[in-house]
């Protein structure tokens, strides 16, 4: 045990000479902390030592108004303002001083408006610069901002002449007569209108009433309701079609009959001319289809 022990603890050549050295440094080290402490006295400045309350004295006045200025802050004394309502919008540089803003802060404020701002309401004030919210809150309940209307004395001129010559000339237009000009002259309806109205009327042969307009491709109720009192229809200007002889080609473009209502009336007729009261007992169409496409057919 006692061999085991002095082995654990016996050092070699290596170890020796590093023990060695580690206790060198050691002794060097005391020596230095020994030589600072008692020996080293270096000639210091003397340091100017500041107050606390000087150096708060100094920033209190870093932070004070300048002069002549009121900045409206609880603790600084303000001016005595002369409170009235008015509109930001108008009020002049001498009136915004008298109200409490600064010279700084007023000139900011007319400046503001110099360069296109406006004051839509009260909340608006803190967009400027230098607006504080004591400020804001003493202004708040004398702001009166009068309501902004955008009126174009031209565009107004034009309108109201356009609408009294509108009523002036109340146009009455036959639809089943009428050329493109005529259409043109009606509120609302241009050339795309005027192309697809007339169009229509070639594929129907003629409008039966007015409420076929609804039919033709983008026109709108409210289109309607605009120029329907201007409307008129006369049905015998209609061109129908002749059932016993008209060529399947022609008949199968009518909007209403088609493709598989030609084919059926084209059955109907093969070995025989027919007449209305054939094409009503027929199933080639419904009840409500047939009041339309009657008065598109001549039976003789």
């Amino acid at each position: 045990m006692i061999n085991y022990i002095a082995k654990y603890f016996t050092l070699n050549r290596r170890e020796r000479n590093g023990m060695m050295i580690l206790a060198s440094l050691i002794f060097i080290l005391l020596l230095a902390k020994y030589f600072v402490v008692y020996h080293y006295n270096p000639s210091t400045e003397k340091v100017a030592v500041v107050e606390l309350d000087e150096v708060a004295a100094k920033l209190a006045m870093q932070n004070m108004p300048e002069a002549g200025e009121n900045n409206n802050m609880p603790g600084f004394p303000a001016k005595k303002d002369s409170m009235f309502y008015f509109d930001p919008n108008k009020i002049t540089l001498e009136q915004a001083v008298s109200l409490g803003f600064s010279n700084r802060s007023a000139h900011t404020f007319v400046n503001y408006r110099s360069k296109g701002g406006k004051f839509y309401k009260a909340e608006d004030l803190k967009k400027l610069y230098g607006m504080t919210d004591f400020l804001y809150t003493k202004l708040k309940p004398y702001v009166l901002i009068e309501k902004a209307t955008h009126f174009n004395k031209q565009e107004f001129e034009n309108t109201t002449r356009a609408k009294r010559s509108w009523q002036e000339e109340k146009i009455s237009l036959e639809i089943n007569s009428a050329d493109s000009l005529q259409w043109l002259k009606l509120k609302g309806i241009g050339p795309g209108y005027t192309h697809r109205i007339l169009k229509y009327k070639s594929l129907l042969g003629g409008y039966t009433n007015i409420e076929q307009l609804k039919e033709v491709y983008y026109f709108s109720d409210s289109l309607f309701n605009l120029i329907k009192d201007n409307l008129t229809v006369n049905p015998t200007l209609i061109q129908k079609l002749k059932v016993n002889s008209v060529d399947f080609k022609t008949m199968v473009h009518h909007p209403y009959i088609k493709y598989e209502g030609t084919k059926c009336i084209f059955a109907l007729k093969r070995n025989k001319k027919i007449k209305a009261e054939d094409l009503v007992n027929s199933s080639c169409f419904s009840r409500e289809m047939l009041q339309k496409i009657l008065p598109y057919l001549n039976f003789e």
